[in-house]
């Protein structure tokens, strides 16, 4: 994704290695934020503080833990989440808890097998809870467990989140089949 010589230039402070740096990782790091964000002006303002931290905290990234793109990517998701905390769009768990009860076959939903343009739009259309724990199970290969510590929720309201989430994806991919 990115060469050593460019985190370098960033690690010296030159303005030309942030701006290349920058322009090499804005459209990878605006796919994530826009799976989470759905206004724009939200998602410019999270794309400024993503870089604002990596950047700032450049000095302490190490190639022996991790590559630039994991880095990268975990510093976009923390942002993105504490983004979504702040303005309180996270706060829907405990309300959408009841919200949605839906009497479902059986048959589980293979999301790998859906029609990829169909499952984008669908998830951009999603409550934002669900799709918040949609996409950190499904994209990011959080368990359970490291999704209630990274929302301060329960295991089971995580748990329960996605159980619905795919109940609701179901049902409107059905819809719209």
């Amino acid at each position: 994704m990115i060469e050593k010589r460019l985190i370098d230039s960033c690690r010296n402070g030159e303005h030309k290695g942030f701006k290349e740096c920058y322009e090499t990782c804005a459209p990878y790091v605006f796919s994530i934020i826009k799976n989470y964000i759905s206004r724009q002006e939200d998602r410019k303002d999270v794309m400024q503080e993503v870089f604002a931290n990596v950047f700032h905290a450049i000095h302490k990234y190490d190639e022996n833990k991790a590559s630039f793109k994991t880095w990268l990517s975990r510093i976009t998701l923390n942002q993105t989440i504490t983004y979504l905390k702040k303005t309180e769009k996270l706060k829907q768990f405990e309300a959408l808890e009841n919200d949605f009860d839906v009497s479902i076959e059986n048959e589980d939903l293979d999301v790998e097998k859906l029609n990829t343009s169909v499952l984008d739009r669908l998830i951009k259309m999603m409550p934002q809870g669900y799709r918040t724990i949609f996409l950190l199970s499904f994209v990011e290969g959080y368990s359970h467990k490291e999704i209630s510590q990274i929302l301060e929720i329960s295991p089971q309201t995580s748990r329960s989140q996605l159980s619905r989430g795919l109940k609701w994806l179901k049902v409107h991919y059905k819809k719209s089949s």
